[in-house]
């Protein structure tokens, strides 16, 4: 009966991605997968159907299950080559292809803006910083829960006046092209019985408690202290997933369920012992507790930080435009 299930609901997920079904198609899969967890071929549809780091994650865990798969292997080569021609933010390539369009006046009123700012950050007096320290804080609508003291005060950094566009998790350039997804009758086609089974502490991993409220397809973030990962969910579908460095013995992150209440471009940070200028892409969920870009430490999964989640600039990058305000934010071990 398992196997006629599992069969059925990945025959159905098959049909739905040739419609152009993504979510339809996700959603039928996770549950084939559900059902027979031993079973490679709705990984590889789930890793066919998610963007190129979540491709990876399901790509490891078909692997898992038939370590000779040629088809796997094959699958996680492309979706390699997928994660490393992925441009990090699709806001900069949407600007590079709409420059061409502008006029020769508008380039160099924009040039000549750009020279004036820079000056006046040069020139700028000191009593012009206190200014926007407050208004930065201000904005952020807590400033006495998030930063009781002046000396924590974030410094915003008047060189950042641009907020990107929250960027799709699966654009145009990362689907699977014609050429790679041609071949769906070989790679989704069923075989003989795995030659191993599924982890099933792995497969927990891939499918997670939602957290309560959750809507079906609603966006939220999973902080896993234990394995030091950060992972982006629409639902129950894995979108992406990040190696990040949590807060030290001495100031651990926060766990619970949260929500984002504020995104910051760039920012200076302080606290007892430290002080860092222009940390990007902030967005804290709890208080002072954020995820934001590290750029003085490369040590990801370990956990390093003052209880922040720390990640990559490019990851960061990555998730302040796919997250916004409102998105949950669950922390556990």
């Amino acid at each position: 009966m398992a196997t006629t299930q599992w069969r059925d609901l990945w025959a159905e997920a098959k049909a739905a991605f040739a419609d152009g079904q993504r979510t339809q198609a996700r959603r039928l899969a996770r549950k084939a997968a559900q059902v027979a967890p031993d079973q490679e071929e709705p990984w590889l549809l789930l890793a066919a159907l998610a963007t190129p780091r979540g491709s990876l994650e399901y790509l490891k865990q078909a692997l898992t299950i038939n370590p000779r798969s040629a088809r796997a292997k094959k699958a996680l080569r492309w979706a390699e080559d997928r994660a490393k021609a992925a441009p990090s933010n699709g806001r900069q390539e949407a600007t590079a292809l709409a420059l061409p369009r502008w006029s020769g006046i508008a380039l160099f009123a924009l040039l000549m803006a750009a020279t004036g700012f820079a000056l006046f950050a040069w020139l700028r007096p000191p009593s012009i910083d206190n200014n926007l320290r407050f208004v930065s804080a201000a904005a952020a609508h807590e400033i006495n829960s998030l930063f009781p003291t002046s000396t924590s005060t974030p410094t915003a950094i008047s060189t950042a006046t641009n907020t990107p566009s929250p960027t799709p998790s699966l654009s145009a350039t990362n689907t699977a092209t014609p050429t790679e997804t041609a071949t769906a009758t070989e790679t989704f086609t069923p075989t003989s019985t795995p030659t191993n089974v599924a982890n099933p502490e792995a497969i927990n991993k891939l499918f997670v408690e939602l957290p309560n409220g959750l809507g079906s397809t609603e966006r939220w973030v999973d902080i896993n202290l234990t394995d030091q990962t950060l992972s982006a969910y629409e639902g129950g579908d894995l979108v992406n997933h990040f190696v990040i460095s949590s807060g030290r013995g001495g100031s651990p992150t926060v766990t619970g369920q949260f929500r984002v209440w504020a995104k910051v471009r760039i920012q200076a940070m302080s606290g007892v012992g430290y002080y860092i200028e222009n940390v990007p892409w902030v967005m804290y969920f709890y208080k002072d507790y954020g995820i934001h870009g590290t750029w003085w430490h490369n040590n990801f999964g370990t956990p390093m930080s003052a209880g922040c989640v720390n990640m990559t600039i490019p990851d960061a990058e990555w998730m302040y435009g796919w997250a916004s305000v409102g998105t949950i934010v669950k922390v556990h071990y």
